[in-house]
């Protein structure tokens, strides 16, 4: 008995040990728009691998449209509720950004909502997005914003939605007040509650 335990515990922690290595072999990687494919033809060397920090992926969705499924830099993402269902997507690992933030500093986008869907179920709306400054810091989020009016922002932070440090100090969206994401829904200083959130 002894020995069939030893080896199922044995097997346990080599197939976590297999997960976490998988895992974090996928890991993606953010584009340095400051270097390009030229500057190798014009005789200069690569850059050194800059320290670089894995996040988890992860998006928040402020539209009344769901996301049926998102990806950075080929990671994908998964699938993000319209505003009032949505207090994140799934947490999905890795995307790769520098320890220290640059100007320049991009990732490629691309995402399918339900408006997509209906007009073409295989189609990726595409766009290369800013990741927005950031300090260092060691375990965090690679967040992806999806706001009204066809803008996005992404955030590399170790803060969730709600909290002090969080960017811009945004709520996540099942508990924000419509338009103004600051704010929570039972914030006497929104001007218009969303009925639909009873927080």
């Amino acid at each position: 008995m002894s020995l069939n335990a030893g080896s199922t515990t044995f097997a346990a922690r080599l197939l976590m040990f297999m997960a976490i290595l998988l895992g974090t072999a996928g890991c993606s990687r953010a584009t340095d728009v400051s270097f390009a494919a030229s500057d190798v033809a014009g005789g200069a060397s690569a850059p050194a691998e800059p320290d670089t920090m894995g996040l988890k992926l992860n998006a928040l969705n402020y539209t009344d449209v769901p996301i049926g499924a998102f990806y950075v830099d080929g990671t994908w993402g998964g699938a993000v509720p319209a505003r009032v269902g949505s207090g994140g997507g799934a947490i999905i690992c890795c995307v790769a950004l520098p320890k220290q933030w640059h100007p320049g500093l991009t990732v490629n986008l691309q995402w399918r909502d339900d408006n997509l869907y209906r007009k073409d179920p295989k189609a990726l709306a595409s766009r290369v997005v800013p990741v927005e400054r950031y300090d260092a810091f060691s375990d965090g989020f690679l967040w992806v914003l999806f706001f009204p009016h066809d803008r996005i922002k992404v955030y590399a932070s170790q803060w969730m939605p709600g909290y002090r440090g969080f960017p811009e100090n945004l709520q996540a969206p099942a508990e924000a007040c419509p338009g103004h994401f600051t704010l929570r829904n039972g914030d006497p200083q929104c001007p218009n509650p969303d009925k639909r959130i009873t927080r």
